[in-house]
């Protein structure tokens, strides 16, 4: 299934590619995950929160269209989530490694050097590996599952088709990660990125952003 996702979206990214009209910019990601898990167990009804751990993340994504104020962009992720489970006798590490498909409604506003801009949409999440040692997690993590993408960042205006950009992400489970009778898992992460975007030839900014004039 998640096969069938990549290549899809590899073959209509390169196949936008060559619409100028329709791809905007295609551009990388790197950052750093702060990841943590609610435990919700049925009987007794409780709810368990866990403490954060540190993983990594990275994205290739590409942005559709070239209105001023919204546009579409869709990304394929690598991302680690999990959480570290603090008990009495010791810390049990919860480790999952995920590969998503995010797709996100871009508003943003240009303004002469930087352009700011908010980032709201789903992601559809494929576990890679799992590496779960909490007592209570007893079985396999869903393969697939839904998450939410809050995010806001910041791209920097150059005279070049190369712009930088820094970005924060909040990103919860929609649909649980984990489920059994006895126990649902969701997770969630903060995300701070920085990365690079390549705008094609006359996708230009243009509402303040300044020209070069010789």
């Amino acid at each position: 299934m998640m096969k069938k996702i990549i290549s899809l979206a590899i073959i209509l990214t390169i196949a936008f590619q060559c619409k100028a009209q329709f791809v905007n910019s295609i551009g990388l990601t790197a950052g750093v995950s702060l990841g943590n898990q609610k435990f919700f167990f049925k009987d007794p009804v409780a709810i368990s929160k866990k403490k954060y751990t540190v993983g990594f993340n990275a994205s290739f994504f590409a942005e559709f269209f070239s209105h001023d104020y919204a546009r579409w962009l869709s990304e394929i992720q690598y991302n680690q989530k999990g959480s570290i489970d603090k008990q009495p006798e010791q810390n049990y590490p919860n480790k999952l490694q995920y590969l998503s498909w995010n797709n996100y409604l871009k508003l943003r506003y240009e303004m002469y050097s930087i352009i700011p801009y908010i980032l709201v949409g789903p992601r559809l999440d494929y576990m890679l590996t799992q590496s779960t040692t909490s007592p209570e997690i007893v079985s396999s993590f869903s393969k697939l599952n839904i998450s939410a993408g809050l995010g806001g960042g910041v791209e920097f205006i150059s005279y070049s088709n190369f712009k930088f950009l820094v970005e924060a992400f909040y990103n919860p489970d929609i649909t649980p990660a984990y489920v059994t009778p006895e126990l649902h898992v969701k997770n969630k992460n903060i995300e701070l990125r920085i990365g690079l975007k390549y705008e094609f030839a006359g996708r230009k900014e243009s509402c303040n952003t300044p020209t070069y004039v010789e």
